[in-house]
């Protein structure tokens, strides 16, 4: 019986519901019918009153019927005239944009991509100091890679010489970007110079901000370089015979590394020349790795060879006399005539360049010496025009960014290390 009364219950619950609908369907058809309804109020008194639709709704409802049927046309709420006045007479219907990845490109907009040689916007920390390029085990390191970007604009100059002959000093003369600046690379002190010590090891390296990227060799050929490997027992390979063959076909693998990644190099000398290290130049230019590369004239291709200029450094009175220029320019003349370095001036001059010595710690030995017609700042300017004014030919025959230079230094490195040429040479030497 309890069931029973419970499913009447839900009857009349549902009859109720649906009779309410039912009236609402009457008072919908009168409306529409035109005619008035009447509704009861609280004091059973009988009130008329008409149904209107809810037109807003309906004007909407038509409209996204619309945009179903037409995908093509859709409403522009904002004013079609950005930050303008409003204007009721313009159609405030324009055309839906297709996708961009549908959307073909015109032949005649040209797509915006970034350049090349463009540095990306990461910032790129600052080198405050020079850092190893190759240290003194002769294992190539990578750290330079930091702060290298995406440019293309780059030049990569490269010095050697012998000990004591100013490398690191004219190194700092073209690293600054102002005189007041420090040192970027280490020089010798006067302590340094009375125990015959060097002070670079291996190859250091340092890029400024105007993209210069400078190499500092060893000194060649130094007993300094060879009384520290014998100090450290560092054990070279058994196709050099003796201590001072390593040095020397380490020297020859140092200048031919240069003579590969640079664009310029460098050789310093503070006096007239040394025949042994003219003699140890045209080896190493003999067994240097080939590195091809387009000529920039009939763009065909050809072995890579850098600028070569020569820094006499340290240069007396009577050294910058134009009769002992054209004596050292003679006698380099007929030593690299057969040389395929580009060593010589658009005149068929070889490029040589004069720098007075600084005074510094000997300004009191000096003060009473002829002093040159140019001081060591002025020398300085003229051999930074010189150098940075020279020609750049392409290292490869891709164009390189910094950080591809620094990967074909890598590959170049490893080349030399695992040459034969070198190990056949050693076995030449007395």
């Amino acid at each position: 019986e309890r069931d029973f009364e419970r499913g009447r219950g839900r009857e009349r619950r549902g009859g109720g519901r649906r009779g309410d609908r039912d009236r609402d369907h009457e008072l919908e058809v009168k409306e529409r019918e035109g005619e008035s309804v009447t509704s009861p109020t609280k004091d059973g008194e009988r009130v008329h009153f008409k149904i209107f639709k809810n037109v807003e709704r309906e004007k909407m409802e038509q409209q996204r019927q619309m945009d179903q049927d037409f995908p093509a046309l859709v409403k522009n709420e904002s004013s079609p005239i950005k930050d303008g006045p409003e204007n009721p007479d313009l159609a405030n219907i324009i055309l839906k944009q297709r996708d961009d990845s549908k959307r073909s490109e015109s032949p005649a907009v040209s797509k915006v991509v970034n350049r090349r040689d463009s540095i990306s916007d990461k910032a790129v920390p600052k080198l405050r100091q020079a850092i190893k390029f190759v240290d003194e085990n002769h294992v190539f390191c990578d750290g330079i890679n930091d702060f290298m970007t995406d440019n293309t604009d780059f030049i990569v100059i490269g010095v050697f010489g012998l000990q004591n002959a100013g490398k690191s000093t004219i190194l700092n003369a073209l690293a600054k970007l102002c005189p007041e600046e420090e040192d970027i690379f280490r020089v010798q002190t006067f302590e340094h110079q009375m125990l015959a010590e060097h002070c670079t090891n291996g190859i250091d390296i340092y890029v400024n901000a105007r993209r210069f990227i400078l190499l500092d060799c060893q000194p060649l050929l130094s007993a300094s370089v060879m009384d520290r490997t014998i100090q450290l027992e560092k054990k070279y390979t058994s196709e050099f015979n003796s201590t001072e063959n390593t040095m020397e076909v380490h020297s020859l693998q140092q200048i031919g590394f240069l003579f590969s990644v640079c664009h310029t190099v460098l050789l310093v000398q503070d006096w007239f020349t040394d025949v042994n290290l003219i003699r140890l130049v045209m080896a190493a230019e003999m067994l240097k790795p080939v590195t091809p590369t387009v000529n920039a004239e009939d763009k065909t291709v050809t072995e890579y060879f850098p600028h070569f200029v020569i820094v006499h450094n340290k240069a007396e009175f009577t050294d910058t006399e134009p009769e002992y220029i054209e004596e050292i320019e003679g006698l380099y003349s007929r030593v690299l005539k057969k040389s395929r370095l580009q060593w010589q001036k658009e005149d068929d001059r070889p490029l040589v360049v004069m720098v007075p010595d600084q005074e510094g710690e000997r300004a009191d030995e000096l003060k009473n010496r002829m002093k040159p017609n140019e001081n060591f700042e002025e020398a300085v300017k003229t051999m930074r025009r010189t150098i940075f004014s020279l020609k750049r030919s392409p290292l490869t025959q891709a164009k390189l960014s910094e950080k591809g230079w620094v990967s074909l230094a890598n590959r170049t490195w490893d080349n030399i290390k695992n040459s034969a040429f070198y190990m056949e040479y050693s076995r030449l030497l007395p």
